[in-house]
Protein backbone atom coordinates (compact mmCIF):
# COMPACT_ATOMS: atom_id res chain seq x y z
CA UNK A 1 0.00 0.00 0.00
CA UNK A 2 1.21 3.47 -0.51
CA UNK A 3 2.36 5.51 -2.88
CA UNK A 4 5.49 3.88 -3.70
CA UNK A 5 3.85 0.51 -4.29
CA UNK A 6 3.52 0.07 -8.56
CA UNK A 7 2.79 -2.82 -10.43
CA UNK A 8 3.30 -3.72 -13.89
CA UNK A 9 0.37 -3.27 -17.08
CA UNK A 10 -0.45 -5.68 -18.88
CA UNK A 11 1.83 -5.06 -22.47
CA UNK A 12 -0.36 -5.56 -25.95
CA UNK A 13 2.25 -7.35 -27.65
CA UNK A 14 3.45 -10.96 -26.22
CA UNK A 15 6.69 -11.57 -24.17
CA UNK A 16 9.64 -12.13 -26.03
CA UNK A 17 11.28 -15.32 -25.34
CA UNK A 18 15.24 -14.30 -24.86
CA UNK A 19 15.96 -17.88 -26.37
CA UNK A 20 14.00 -17.47 -30.25
CA UNK A 21 16.11 -16.93 -32.69
CA UNK A 22 13.45 -14.75 -34.52
CA UNK A 23 14.30 -12.22 -31.42
CA UNK A 24 18.15 -11.53 -32.52
CA UNK A 25 16.76 -10.77 -36.91
CA UNK A 26 13.94 -8.40 -35.70
CA UNK A 27 16.31 -6.80 -33.52
CA UNK A 28 19.05 -6.77 -36.08
CA UNK A 29 16.12 -5.10 -38.90
CA UNK A 30 14.74 -2.30 -36.17
CA UNK A 31 18.53 -1.32 -35.64
CA UNK A 32 18.72 -0.12 -39.60
CA UNK A 33 19.16 2.82 -40.04
CA UNK A 34 15.63 4.74 -41.14
CA UNK A 35 17.88 5.89 -44.53
CA UNK A 36 18.60 2.37 -45.54
CA UNK A 37 14.87 1.32 -45.28
CA UNK A 38 13.74 4.47 -46.97
CA UNK A 39 16.04 3.20 -50.40
CA UNK A 40 13.59 2.32 -53.37
CA UNK A 41 14.19 -0.65 -55.18
CA UNK A 42 15.25 -1.03 -58.95
CA UNK A 43 12.77 -0.84 -61.40
CA UNK A 44 12.41 -3.56 -63.42
CA UNK A 45 10.41 -1.63 -66.35
CA UNK A 46 12.42 -1.31 -69.63
CA UNK A 47 11.61 2.09 -70.52
CA UNK A 48 13.92 3.22 -67.26
CA UNK A 49 16.53 1.25 -68.39
CA UNK A 50 16.96 2.75 -72.19
CA UNK A 51 17.56 6.73 -70.57
CA UNK A 52 15.53 9.46 -70.76
CA UNK A 53 12.87 10.44 -73.41
CA UNK A 54 11.72 13.30 -74.93
CA UNK A 55 7.71 14.27 -73.77
CA UNK A 56 5.36 13.00 -76.44
CA UNK A 57 5.30 16.70 -77.94
CA UNK A 58 8.71 17.29 -78.45
CA UNK A 59 8.84 14.04 -80.41
CA UNK A 60 5.71 15.34 -82.19
CA UNK A 61 7.43 18.09 -82.99
CA UNK A 62 10.75 17.05 -84.10
CA UNK A 63 8.67 14.74 -87.02
CA UNK A 64 6.50 17.44 -87.80
CA UNK A 65 9.45 19.46 -88.56
CA UNK A 66 11.55 17.16 -90.69
CA UNK A 67 14.24 18.73 -92.99
CA UNK A 68 11.74 18.37 -96.49
CA UNK A 69 14.63 19.88 -98.63
CA UNK A 70 16.90 16.92 -98.43
CA UNK A 71 16.33 14.68 -101.11
CA UNK A 72 18.05 11.78 -102.51
CA UNK A 73 19.25 11.76 -105.95
CA UNK A 74 20.30 8.67 -108.34
CA UNK A 75 22.23 9.15 -111.48
CA UNK A 76 20.19 10.87 -114.25
CA UNK A 77 18.76 8.02 -116.39
CA UNK A 78 16.93 8.12 -119.97
CA UNK A 79 13.05 7.74 -120.03
CA UNK A 80 11.67 5.18 -122.53
CA UNK A 81 7.98 5.20 -123.33
CA UNK A 82 5.45 4.42 -126.04
CA UNK A 83 3.09 6.28 -126.53
CA UNK A 84 -0.81 4.67 -126.39
CA UNK A 85 -3.56 7.55 -126.53
CA UNK A 86 -2.40 9.14 -129.03
CA UNK A 87 0.49 9.93 -132.49
CA UNK A 88 3.18 12.33 -131.62
CA UNK A 89 5.05 13.69 -134.84
CA UNK A 90 8.46 15.81 -134.37
CA UNK A 91 6.61 18.81 -135.29
CA UNK A 92 4.02 18.41 -132.36
CA UNK A 93 6.62 17.38 -129.72
CA UNK A 94 8.68 20.35 -130.35
CA UNK A 95 5.68 22.76 -130.10
CA UNK A 96 4.26 21.37 -127.17
CA UNK A 97 7.74 21.55 -125.30
CA UNK A 98 7.95 24.99 -126.28
CA UNK A 99 4.56 25.72 -124.60
CA UNK A 100 5.08 23.90 -121.60
CA UNK A 101 8.14 26.06 -120.84
CA UNK A 102 6.67 29.15 -121.90
CA UNK A 103 3.68 28.70 -119.43
CA UNK A 104 5.19 27.48 -116.28
CA UNK A 105 3.76 30.05 -113.56
CA UNK A 106 4.69 28.01 -109.68
CA UNK A 107 8.20 27.19 -108.81
CA UNK A 108 11.66 29.29 -109.77
CA UNK A 109 12.14 30.31 -112.82
CA UNK A 110 16.06 29.78 -112.93
CA UNK A 111 15.33 25.83 -111.65
CA UNK A 112 12.57 25.76 -114.93
CA UNK A 113 15.31 27.01 -117.01
CA UNK A 114 18.07 25.04 -115.80
CA UNK A 115 15.73 21.45 -116.09
CA UNK A 116 15.37 23.27 -119.64
CA UNK A 117 18.62 23.18 -120.97
CA UNK A 118 19.31 20.27 -119.16
CA UNK A 119 16.42 18.33 -121.36
CA UNK A 120 17.49 20.41 -124.59
CA UNK A 121 20.86 18.44 -124.86
CA UNK A 122 18.96 15.24 -124.03
CA UNK A 123 16.53 15.77 -127.06
CA UNK A 124 19.59 16.63 -129.48
CA UNK A 125 21.48 13.49 -128.20
CA UNK A 126 24.19 14.87 -126.65
CA UNK A 127 27.48 16.48 -129.00
CA UNK A 128 29.02 13.61 -131.12
CA UNK A 129 31.70 13.37 -128.99
CA UNK A 130 29.46 11.99 -126.36
CA UNK A 131 28.59 8.35 -126.16
CA UNK A 132 25.99 8.45 -123.72
CA UNK A 133 23.54 10.89 -125.43
CA UNK A 134 24.05 13.89 -123.26
CA UNK A 135 23.33 12.44 -119.90
CA UNK A 136 26.53 13.26 -118.54
CA UNK A 137 26.42 16.99 -119.48
CA UNK A 138 22.81 16.99 -118.12
CA UNK A 139 23.78 15.53 -114.85
CA UNK A 140 26.32 18.38 -114.52
CA UNK A 141 23.27 21.17 -115.35
CA UNK A 142 20.96 19.83 -112.59
CA UNK A 143 23.45 19.54 -110.09
CA UNK A 144 24.66 23.26 -110.55
CA UNK A 145 21.35 24.24 -110.13
CA UNK A 146 20.65 22.01 -107.18
CA UNK A 147 18.21 19.76 -108.71
CA UNK A 148 18.03 16.31 -106.85
CA UNK A 149 16.35 13.52 -109.11
CA UNK A 150 15.42 10.59 -106.23
CA UNK A 151 14.64 8.28 -108.79
CA UNK A 152 17.20 8.90 -111.62
CA UNK A 153 13.95 9.57 -113.84
CA UNK A 154 12.96 13.03 -114.70
CA UNK A 155 9.15 12.10 -115.04
CA UNK A 156 9.15 9.95 -111.13
CA UNK A 157 9.68 13.39 -109.38
CA UNK A 158 12.18 16.27 -109.55
CA UNK A 159 13.16 18.72 -106.75
CA UNK A 160 14.94 21.59 -106.02
CA UNK A 161 16.71 23.13 -103.17
CA UNK A 162 14.18 23.80 -101.08
CA UNK A 163 12.11 21.13 -101.43
CA UNK A 164 9.56 22.29 -104.06
CA UNK A 165 8.64 19.06 -106.68
CA UNK A 166 8.51 20.01 -110.41
CA UNK A 167 6.18 17.37 -112.29
CA UNK A 168 7.35 16.34 -116.17
CA UNK A 169 5.36 14.86 -118.07
CA UNK A 170 6.53 11.92 -120.71
CA UNK A 171 6.69 13.57 -124.01
CA UNK A 172 8.32 16.51 -122.31
CA UNK A 173 11.17 14.66 -121.15
CA UNK A 174 11.65 12.11 -124.14
CA UNK A 175 10.19 11.35 -127.78
CA UNK A 176 8.07 7.86 -127.31
CA UNK A 177 9.42 4.76 -129.19
CA UNK A 178 6.89 5.13 -131.67
CA UNK A 179 7.13 8.57 -132.80
CA UNK A 180 5.71 9.39 -136.29
CA UNK A 181 8.34 10.40 -138.98
CA UNK A 182 6.91 12.36 -141.83
CA UNK A 183 8.61 12.46 -144.78
CA UNK A 184 10.97 14.94 -145.77
CA UNK A 185 9.95 17.76 -148.70
CA UNK A 186 12.68 17.37 -151.25
CA UNK A 187 14.41 20.63 -152.84
CA UNK A 188 12.00 20.68 -156.04
CA UNK A 189 8.66 20.21 -154.16
CA UNK A 190 10.29 23.66 -152.19
CA UNK A 191 11.21 25.16 -155.21
CA UNK A 192 7.42 24.30 -157.16
CA UNK A 193 5.74 25.83 -154.31
CA UNK A 194 8.00 28.77 -154.35
CA UNK A 195 7.21 29.59 -157.96
CA UNK A 196 3.22 29.06 -157.08
CA UNK A 197 2.99 31.16 -154.18
CA UNK A 198 5.18 33.87 -156.29
CA UNK A 199 8.20 34.05 -154.83
CA UNK A 200 6.50 34.83 -150.95
CA UNK A 201 8.25 32.00 -149.48
CA UNK A 202 11.90 32.79 -150.67
CA UNK A 203 14.98 33.66 -148.72
CA UNK A 204 14.24 35.40 -146.02
CA UNK A 205 17.77 36.28 -144.97
CA UNK A 206 18.19 37.44 -148.92
CA UNK A 207 14.86 39.36 -148.53
CA UNK A 208 16.06 41.28 -145.16
CA UNK A 209 19.50 41.89 -146.65
CA UNK A 210 18.12 43.47 -149.89
CA UNK A 211 15.61 45.35 -148.15
CA UNK A 212 18.15 47.32 -145.82
CA UNK A 213 20.37 47.80 -148.60
CA UNK A 214 18.09 49.50 -150.43
CA UNK A 215 16.64 51.20 -147.56
CA UNK A 216 20.60 52.39 -147.26
CA UNK A 217 20.86 53.33 -150.98
CA UNK A 218 17.73 55.77 -150.78
CA UNK A 219 15.77 53.11 -153.33
CA UNK A 220 13.24 52.47 -150.75
CA UNK A 221 12.23 54.14 -148.17
CA UNK A 222 10.55 52.83 -144.68
CA UNK A 223 7.46 54.45 -144.04
CA UNK A 224 8.02 56.04 -140.41
CA UNK A 225 4.71 55.26 -139.06
CA UNK A 226 5.02 51.76 -139.60
CA UNK A 227 8.23 51.57 -137.22
CA UNK A 228 7.85 50.10 -134.21
CA UNK A 229 9.84 49.18 -131.35
CA UNK A 230 9.40 45.94 -130.07
CA UNK A 231 10.23 44.46 -126.49
CA UNK A 232 11.31 40.78 -126.33
CA UNK A 233 12.38 38.93 -122.94
CA UNK A 234 14.71 35.89 -124.15
CA UNK A 235 14.83 32.63 -122.11
CA UNK A 236 18.29 32.41 -121.95
CA UNK A 237 19.05 35.17 -120.04
CA UNK A 238 17.73 37.19 -117.02
CA UNK A 239 18.40 40.53 -118.37
CA UNK A 240 15.74 43.30 -119.59
CA UNK A 241 13.91 42.90 -122.47
CA UNK A 242 15.88 43.20 -125.60
CA UNK A 243 14.32 46.39 -127.65
CA UNK A 244 14.10 45.60 -131.71
CA UNK A 245 12.95 48.03 -133.82
CA UNK A 246 10.50 46.33 -136.80
CA UNK A 247 8.24 47.15 -139.35
CA UNK A 248 4.51 46.70 -137.90
CA UNK A 249 3.66 44.79 -141.57
CA UNK A 250 7.05 42.53 -141.50
CA UNK A 251 6.24 39.06 -141.04
CA UNK A 252 7.02 37.02 -137.69
CA UNK A 253 9.75 34.94 -139.71
CA UNK A 254 11.34 38.45 -140.56
CA UNK A 255 10.86 39.53 -136.89
CA UNK A 256 12.65 36.82 -135.55
CA UNK A 257 15.19 37.32 -137.78
CA UNK A 258 16.07 40.98 -136.49
CA UNK A 259 15.52 39.33 -133.12
CA UNK A 260 18.00 37.18 -133.60
CA UNK A 261 20.43 39.14 -135.03
CA UNK A 262 20.54 41.84 -132.17
CA UNK A 263 20.59 39.11 -129.78
CA UNK A 264 24.37 37.88 -130.24
CA UNK A 265 23.07 34.38 -130.89
CA UNK A 266 24.72 31.66 -132.95
CA UNK A 267 24.06 29.08 -134.78
CA UNK A 268 22.96 26.02 -134.16
CA UNK A 269 20.83 28.28 -131.30
CA UNK A 270 17.32 29.64 -132.93
CA UNK A 271 14.31 31.47 -131.63
CA UNK A 272 10.94 30.85 -131.99
CA UNK A 273 8.26 33.88 -130.55
CA UNK A 274 5.76 32.86 -128.09
CA UNK A 275 2.41 35.46 -126.94
CA UNK A 276 0.35 34.78 -124.46
CA UNK A 277 1.31 31.09 -124.09
CA UNK A 278 1.01 30.04 -127.61
CA UNK A 279 3.83 30.16 -130.44
CA UNK A 280 3.29 32.57 -133.14
CA UNK A 281 2.57 31.22 -136.62
CA UNK A 282 5.64 32.60 -138.78
CA UNK A 283 3.71 33.49 -141.82
CA UNK A 284 1.28 36.37 -140.54
CA UNK A 285 2.23 39.55 -138.61
CA UNK A 286 2.09 40.65 -135.12
CA UNK A 287 -1.21 42.20 -135.43
CA UNK A 288 -2.86 39.79 -137.23
CA UNK A 289 -2.13 37.38 -134.23
CA UNK A 290 -4.20 39.69 -131.90
CA UNK A 291 -0.64 41.15 -130.38
CA UNK A 292 -1.03 44.42 -128.13
CA UNK A 293 2.04 46.68 -128.84
CA UNK A 294 2.37 47.44 -125.04
CA UNK A 295 3.10 43.52 -124.13
CA UNK A 296 6.55 41.64 -124.27
CA UNK A 297 6.60 38.87 -126.36
CA UNK A 298 8.28 36.05 -125.06
CA UNK A 299 11.68 35.08 -126.98
CA UNK A 300 12.55 31.00 -126.58
CA UNK A 301 15.85 30.18 -127.62
CA UNK A 302 16.30 26.46 -128.98
CA UNK A 303 19.08 24.36 -129.93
Amino acid sequence: MGCCASTVSASPYPAQNPNNGNSSSRAINQSQPASQAMIPRPSTNASNRSGPHPPPQEQHHQRRHRDLTKHPTKDLKPHVWKSQTRTWTRAQLDEERIAFFDTRTSGRQEIWQAIRTALEILWAGGDSEENDGGLATAQVILKAAGVTIPNGDMTAAVYDGFGARYDLPEHIVSDPTNIVELPTRSEEEEEGDKSEDGGETADEDELLRRRREDIRRGKAVANPDDMINIKVKLSDRDNRPLVVTIDRNDLVRIVTKKIYEESGLEPPKHIRIAYLGKILVENKTLQEQKWNEEHILNGLVLG
